[in-house]
């Protein structure tokens, strides 16, 4: 109820925000019937129409800022050159990005994820980013932005928070546009090559500039985008083992890839996977500015920005595995099968040593799998957040102008996750059972389900009262995984013997286990500012600035699993997080969830046929159950369990935090000329005092939970978690100084050399500071305590976030420089620096950690001493890391040329980007900062004439380091391979006013593939769809 009342809430707001930029609407309509019939001379206002006139634009915001700054702007209202705002933003020298089902969503700057995000110069709130520092765009309908900025070197008046830069999304300012009414309208389909579906967007934008004293405008958008993601690799997340030819197989001694030697040591992916994976993305947008000159002296602007999307996310497939057993080496290799590396591990000095054998992958061959299920997952979000701001500004046409500035935001994200398991095999080849009471086995956890055959050696004999399993031959080729399913004998009720391929039969599925899991989040923001400029008449100081803020950013976290109350044999109620047959009940041990056959009916409805599995071959066709019967994932499980779920709250996902910043700035502005030469700059200095409150949650021992009244067993097998405990609350503050210099040399009318150092700060994502708390307490302290009071002494624990984290601090530096050669050209060369303090690492410290009572004492369990501390893991400030790099630009318009070739255009760059972290691989190398990568490039044709447009470009990115995998002694980098990536579009102006649209993106349906430290051990591959769209614009 608490959740429907916030939505009520700010429906509320965004309803009283919409009606007020309705009442200045009216107002603004009013004055207009009064306005005289002369009107002073208007300003130059620049209308943007048209890739060249984009190109323009961009290149006129980049020589003429202060900074280093790199720009896009629309090619007309509400269209920029991509279809997502990150899409967009990846052409920009330095900027990269992360795609979510082919769509740009999450963005980096020269390979930091730490970036600020405003909206007209101003902090916003996104829903797609409440509780991250990074980007992500994927809730904010292209067609709401205007222009793009990303700011690479601040200024002392920048608003702080990113470390690398600041992109700023740009909407239209009412009065900048033509005076009268502005129109603009447009609509698209959009088909994909791997879906069924139908993509649509509808946007529709009106503006009305009265006198050039008062405009309004009001845009509005909608959507509907359905995306391809398959899925093929291995499951899970870094769910691998080694596997020791000697102890890990089904017997001890097994030579697997037959060379005579008992040293190898093999990856193994604990399962593999070919899933068919969609997204249903449904956004809508609305945007609305009011501005109003009161006089000579005083000007108003308020804008509304408001996005919500709701997104849907239906994966299902097969799944094999060796079902978490001790069988590690759960596969025999073809032969070639196998690829064998240099065994080694880093040692207890951190060097790397080469040890006997080979450490192998493996690329090809039999899979003996003990669980060989469908699996099937529906993920729900609901993302929405408004921001708000009222502006006014002073100026009177003297020296000094100012600014008074409030803005407030609130975005809120719910997210729900249904995850279904249905076996096809028994079951007791990884030993799951249906039980009874006591524990005592009645069943197969699938009764249905294929037995299989015993496990094999190496040269194929079976190792008769092992273990059941089902063989599966995978082969990972360049483009594809090969299955080969085997045909599976069948003893039918009248003893018949028959043959079916592997999961061909409905009839041997059961829904097994199943598991709901969820999240709220909510955060405000309120910020406050004044600034003032004073301009002086005088060589060289030009002006000074000067401003203050205060800021308050409010978030919370509400994580639960969905758990189901059961009653056991004894009457005993309890909460179960695993709907699973094969789990007991606490104290009597009996199933409390029978097997559900697919053919029960209470799933009729539910279950689909399934063969559609790109990237792969010889699946043939299963069944699953339908994740869309699953659109609302707490309804599916009421109606199969026939019980209500009650949401418990989780203390690792469960926190508020405040976040209060207070800075100040001031700012000198130079121009002027040095040996003849014209000077532009600014040196300053931002103050920045940061305080938070964080409230964390303690995970308690407690094994009782109540809700309504009724009190439940928790724990245990079924998996509820502990209850929430204490709030551990902790408040903390730091100050920065911020400077900040930039200045750029005119070398020539055309030729500018810049040169920037500034230092930044930003904080952390929320969970690492106020993720939750376990605390393990017991009573050894007691003989060694004064007085009767029973007293649990805290003996270690962890803490799932750490408020007292310093924030991420960076000192930049870049010089670059610049020739304009013509209104749409220009080379540039850039080269930059970035030296980051810290990142943050996991390890044990000692903490003062609260006793049962509140009391701090520190009880040291083996020396029987109170020190005062108690031992704690924790995400601790690691060691920093650099990066430095260089950004090449080049952009041309050729329309010196004669005929059809005076149309074209071409816009090319490049950004070597190496990095340093204090992470290894393997072979103890260095690794880059994660999210990196070394080199990425653009490189666009466009052509513009006769009422055509047409564009293509192509996107590089080198391989990208995502993390390291630990197993054991071995450490394996996580690594993304290259990416390619080409969309185009093609545009026809009819007329004025009648525009047609047709645009292709991922046209090679380029494949995302990660690996682990080496290319031959493919962890998962990713396949997106070509997208290709029509639509038409009217403009008037």
């Amino acid at each position: 109820m608490a959740q429907l009342d916030k939505k009520f809430k700010f429906s509320l707001l965004t309803a009283s925000v919409v009606a007020v930029l309705s009442a200045h609407s009216s107002m603004a309509l009013a004055q207009d019937a009064q306005a005289p019939a002369a009107l002073e001379e208007e300003p130059e206002v620049i209308q943007v129409r048209g890739i060249r006139g984009s190109m323009q634009k961009s290149l006129l915001d980049k020589r003429a800022a202060d900074q280093v700054v790199d720009a896009i702007t629309a090619t007309d209202i509400g269209k920029l050159p991509d279809t997502t705002i990150a899409d967009s933003l990846q052409r920009i020298t330095g900027v990269s990005i992360n795609r979510s089902g082919g769509e740009g969503s999450s963005v980096s700057v020269r390979g930091l994820q730490q970036v600020a995000t405003t909206l007209n110069g101003e902090q916003m709130l996104s829903a797609g980013s409440i509780t991250t520092i990074q980007p992500n765009f994927d809730d904010i309908p292209s067609t709401m932005v205007n222009g793009l900025e990303v700011i690479k070197s601040a200024q002392a008046k920048t608003l702080n928070g990113g470390l690398a830069g600041v992109i700023n999304l740009k909407t239209v300012r009412p009065l900048d546009l033509d005076e009268g009414w502005t129109v603009v309208g447009k609509a698209q389909a959009s088909d994909g090559s791997m879906g069924d579906d139908t993509d649509t967007k509808l946007a529709l934008f009106t503006g009305l500039n009265l006198n050039s004293d008062t405009a309004f405008s009001v845009n509005l958008s909608h959507d509907k985008t359905n995306l391809a993601d398959y899925i093929v690799g291995s499951t899970g997340q870094d769910w691998g083992f080694n596997a020791s030819e000697t102890t890990s197989f089904v017997q001890d001694n097994v030579d697997a890839n037959k060379n005579g030697s008992l040293d190898d040591v093999y990856y193994a992916f604990q399962g593999h996977q070919a899933s068919n994976n969609y997204i249903e993305r449904e956004r809508t947008g609305i945007n609305g500015s009011f501005q109003h000159n009161f006089n000579d002296n005083f000007s108003f602007t308020s804008d509304v920005f408001y996005t919500e999307m709701e997104e849907y996310q239906y994966l299902s497939g097969i799944n094999i595995s060796q079902d978490w057993s001790g069988v590690t080496g759960w596969f025999t290799p073809d032969e070639g099968g196998s690829t064998a590396h240099e065994n080694g591990v880093i040692n207890d000095d951190g060097v790397y040593e080469v040890i006997p054998g080979a450490y192998n992958t493996m690329q090809s061959g039999e899979f003996q799998s003990r669980r060989t299920m469908a699996h099937s997952e529906t993920h729900y979000s609901e993302k929405e957040a408004l921001n708000t701001n009222v502006q006014l500004d002073y100026d009177n046409g003297t020296n000094f102008t100012a600014s008074v500035r409030w803005v407030h935001g609130e975005a809120r994200e719910d997210w729900q996750k249904s995850t279904v398991d249905a076996y096809f095999n028994s079951g007791e080849q990884g030993s799951r059972y249906y039980l009874g009471e006591g524990g005592e086995r009645l069943s197969p956890v699938n009764p249905w389900g294929y037995q299989g055959q015993w496990a094999t050696d190496e040269n194929g004999a079976e190792i008769v009262d092992s273990h059941y399993q089902i063989p599966v031959h995978l082969a990972y080729q360049n483009s594809n995984v090969a299955w080969t399913m085997p045909m599976m004998s069948v003893t039918e009720a009248d003893g018949s013997v028959t043959q079916e391929r592997l999961g061909s039969n409905v009839d041997r599925y059961s829904l097994t286990s199943t598991n709901l899991e969820g999240y709220y989040s909510d955060a405000t923001l309120d910020a406050f500012r004044v600034d003032g400029s004073y301009e002086f008449d005088m060589d060289h100081l030009r002006s000074i600035d000067m401003g203050a803020r205060y800021g308050e950013r409010e978030i919370s976290r509400e994580g639960w699993y969905g758990v189901l109350p059961r009653t056991n044999e004894y009457g005993d109620a309890f909460l179960a997080r695993w709907k699973d047959s094969e789990v007991g009940a606490p104290l009597t041990g009996e199933s409390y969830i029978d097997p559900i056959a697919f053919t029960d009916e209470l799933l009729a409805g539910k279950i689909t046929q399934l063969n559609d599995f790109e990237g792969t071959s010889g699946i043939g066709s299963i069944y699953v159950v339908d994740p869309e019967k699953m659109k609302d994932p707490t309804k599916f499980h009421e109606e199969v369990y026939g019980e209500q779920n009650v949401e418990m709250l989780t203390s690792d996902n469960t926190y508020e935090m405040t976040e209060e910043t207070t800075s100040a700035y001031v700012q000198v502005n130079l121009d002027g000329e040095i040996f003849d030469l014209g000077y532009s700059g600014n040196m300053g200095v931002r103050y920045v005092k940061t305080e938070f409150d964080i409230d964390q949650r303690e995970s308690t021992s407690g094994t009782t939970y109540d809700v309504n009244g009724q009190t439940y067993i928790v724990g245990g097998g079924p998996g509820s978690p502990n209850p929430i405990g204490d709030i551990v609350n902790t408040t903390r503050d730091y100050d920065d100084y911020l400077p900040a210099i930039n200045f750029a040399l005119e070398l020539t009318d055309d030729m500018k050399v810049r040169a920037a150092f500034n230092k930044t700060v930003t904080t952390h994502d929320a969970g690492n500071l106020a993720g939750g708390v376990t605390i393990n307490r017991n009573k050894a302290c007691q003989p060694y305590l004064n007085g009767n009071e029973v007293v649990f002494c805290a003996t270690d624990a962890n803490y799932g976030g750490n408020p007292n984290l310093d924030p991420y601090r960076s000192t930049n530096y870049d010089l670059s420089w610049e020739w304009y050669f013509d209104s749409s050209g220009i080379v540039s060369l850039g080269l930059f620096y970035m030296d980051v303090g810290s990142f943050i690492r996991q390890e044990q410290v000692m903490l003062p950690v609260p006793d049962s009572d509140g009391v701090v004492r520190g009880f040291d369990i083996d020396s029987g001493t109170f020190i005062g501390l108690t031992p704690t893991q924790t995400k601790v400030n690691g060691e920093g890391g650099s990066i430095k790099g260089v950004e090449l630009g080049y952009q041309q318009a050729f329309d010196s040329l004669p005929g059809i070739w005076g149309g074209f255009g071409v816009t090319a760059n490049y950004t070597y980007a190496p990095s340093d972290s204090d992470q290894v691989d393997y072979y103890g190398k260095e690794l880059p900062m994660a999210d990196n990568s070394e080199h990425t490039s653009n490189l666009a044709l466009w052509y513009e004439q006769d009422g055509w447009q047409a564009r293509i470009a192509h996107n590089y990115r080198s391989k990208k380091f995502i993390s390291v995998r630990t197993s054991g002694a071995y450490q394996f980098a996580r690594w993304e391979k290259p990416t390619n990536y080409i969309d185009a579009s093609v545009s026809y102006d009819v007329n004025e006013h009648f525009t047609v649209m047709f645009q292709g993106t991922n046209l090679t349906e380029e494949v995302k593939e990660e690996y682990l430290q080496w290319e031959d051990l493919v962890d998962k591959r990713y396949l997106n769809e070509r997208k290709l769209s029509l639509g038409v614009q009217y403009r008037m």
